[in-house]
Parts: C-alpha cells; sequence; structure tokens
C-alpha cells in the first residue's frame, strides 16, 4: 500500500524523524571518555594517541590524550568547559588534561581567555554540537525535491531575509509561498529566479514560519522544497553582534564562533563562516564538508 502525506503532514514527519536521530547522535557512545577540548586551527603533521580519530580541525580531545605535533606544526584547541584556548608550536608533545593543555617535551602551550566572551558574556561550546547539528533534514522527498540553500532548519539574524534554492530544471517559474506558525499566508507570488527576497514586509524577532517553492517541468511532474526557519530573537542577535570576530581575525577564533552559532541553530549565519574558511583552507575536509551545507 503506496502512502501519500500532504507537505504538512510531511514536514511533521521529518521533524519527528530528525528528532529522532539528533536523540541518538546525542547518546554518548559506550565506553568513549567525554570530550576535554575542540581543536579550533591545526597546520603542519601531528598525531594523537588516547582519542578516537585522527587530529583535524573540529575534532573533540578526550582526556589525557597525547598529542606529537612535528617541526612546523600549530595546534589551537578550546577547553570546552573553561573556553580557554591552547597553542603550541611544533616540535612538541603535548597532554590534554581535564583543566588544561600541559606541555610533556618541547615548546610550551600558550594560554588565553576564551575567544567566546562578548558583551560581558561567556560562551560555551557543547561536545557534539557540529556533529549533531551538520544533520539537518532537507525538504520533501528525494524524487522530486527542490533542494533549499538557505532558511531551512536554521534561525536567522535577517528581518528580511532571502531564499535561495537549487533549480531542478533548466527555465522553470516557481510558486513561492510564505506563512506563519498558525498557517496563514504572508506572502504568495510567482517567481522566475531560484531566489527571492523579502522586500515589502519585516519578519517578527522569535516567531516561526514555512516556506514553499514549487514548479512543473515539463515532464509534468511537481517539484517540492519545504523549509521551516525562525528569526531570532533580540537578545540572541545581541549576543551574535557581540561575539562576531573582528575582520582578519585567527583562524581558531572564527571557527569557535561559528562553532557557536551552530549550537544556537544560527546555521545559516555559521554557513558563511565554514565557506570562507573552506577557502582559506581548501585541503581541509572537514570545513569543506560544513561548506557544502
Amino acid at each position: 500500500m503506496k502512502i501519500c502525506l500532504r507537505p504538512r503532514q510531511w514536514r511533521l514527519w521529518q521533524t519527528a524523524t530528525a528528532a529522532c536521530l539528533l536523540f541518538l547522535l546525542a547518546v554518548p557512545v559506550a565506553g568513549r571518555a567525554e570530550p576535554v577540548a575542540m581543536v579550533t586551527d591545526l597546520t603542519g603533521k601531528v598525531s594523537a594517541s588516547g582519542t578516537a580519530g585522527g587530529v583535524t580541525i573540529l575534532a573533540e580531545i578526550e582526556a589525557d590524550a597525547r598529542v606529537v605535533l612535528e617541526p612546523g606544526a600549530r595546534l589551537v584547541a578550546i577547553y570546552l568547559k573553561s573556553g580557554d584556548e591552547y597553542s603550541v608550536a611544533g616540535p612538541a608533545q603535548v597532554q590534554f588534561g581535564r583543566d588544561g593543555l600541559r606541555g610533556v617535551s618541547g615548546a610550551k602551550p600558550v594560554k588565553r581567555a576564551s575567544p567566546l566572551v562578548g558583551g560581558n558574556q561567556d560562551i560555551r561550546i557543547r561536545p557534539g554540537v557540529v556533529t549533531q547539528a551538520a544533520f539537518v533534514m532537507r525538504s520533501g522527498r528525494s524524487a522530486n525535491r527542490i533542494t533549499l540553500l538557505a532558511m531551512s532548519g536554521t534561525k536567522t539574524l535577517e528581518s528580511n531575509p532571502e531564499f535561495r534554492w537549487q533549480a531542478p530544471a533548466p527555465g522553470l517559474k516557481y510558486r513561492f509561498e510564505l506563512t506563519d506558525d498558525g498557517g496563514r499566508t504572508l506572502v504568495e507570488t510567482e517567481v522566475e529566479a531560484t531566489s527571492f527576497t523579502l522586500s515589502s514586509m519585516r519578519l517578527k524577532e522569535g516567531a516561526s514560519y514555512t516556506w514553499e517553492v514549487s514548479a512543473r517541468p515539463q515532464d509534468g511532474r511537481t517539484h517540492l522544497g519545504v523549509g521551516d526557519f525562525s528569526v531570532a530573537s533580540a537578545e540572541l542577535r545581541a549576543r551574535a553582534a557581540a561575539l562576531r570576530p573582528a575582520p582578519g581575525a585567527p583562524v581558531s577564533t572564527r571557527v569557535a564562533y561559528a562553532a557557536w552559532l551552530t549550537q544556537v541553530e544560527l546555521r545559516d549565519e555559521a554557513r558563511k563562516y565554514w565557506q570562507a574558511l573552506a577557502a582559506e583552507r581548501p585541503e581541509d575536509a572537514r570545513l569543506r564538508a560544513l561548506a557544502r551545507q
């Protein structure tokens, strides 16, 4: 028996499925220690023992792990509990204690205050936040789906955001609809481009919205994309502005800020930083993956 779901029923099913999967991702793996730090910058040859996986940007480091930096290598890590940042240059061997990074041999780690301090607020990054938030259910079934490129599964800092999507075929016209959390249609229009910017109205802070874009190519099948998002509160907007790195800030500071943006569900804003960082470090597979989300 084939079951057909209406767009809104499909979104509810997606939300429930995503919640279940995110819960499973959040459950600690048996036998794995709780991470104490996260790598926010890495260059050169580095090896590690006593921690799961290799050492990469955004890798979470477990307590008592030892890291060896070859000559010319450099590592920056932020402690998840205290927010303190440590940097060390090779040749060196260091050990990640529960309360800080300790030098074992070679160059000693240099400590500085958390880069996530602003507006008299000290912000912490939760373990697993980037890994968990990287999984965002996209709208629509795999067949006849319009891939949304922005404003889906995110909070936004914009009152007049731009909605973007990927064309399933060239030369299409699209129907765009925006509704509030009560299902009331706020905007309904035809669009010839693969983007639409709200210009005639401002969205409300803290409110949630849903948008749909649909098209019918020559094959006659309806292609549909559906996204849910919300507008950041005034408080969150102020925090984001206070913590925003200055132009030319170190990679480690921008990685930490992008991780925090992801943590507070400002995923579209975080993606801008991941894309800029991936352009600077094209050899880093993790940054490239985050930039493509």
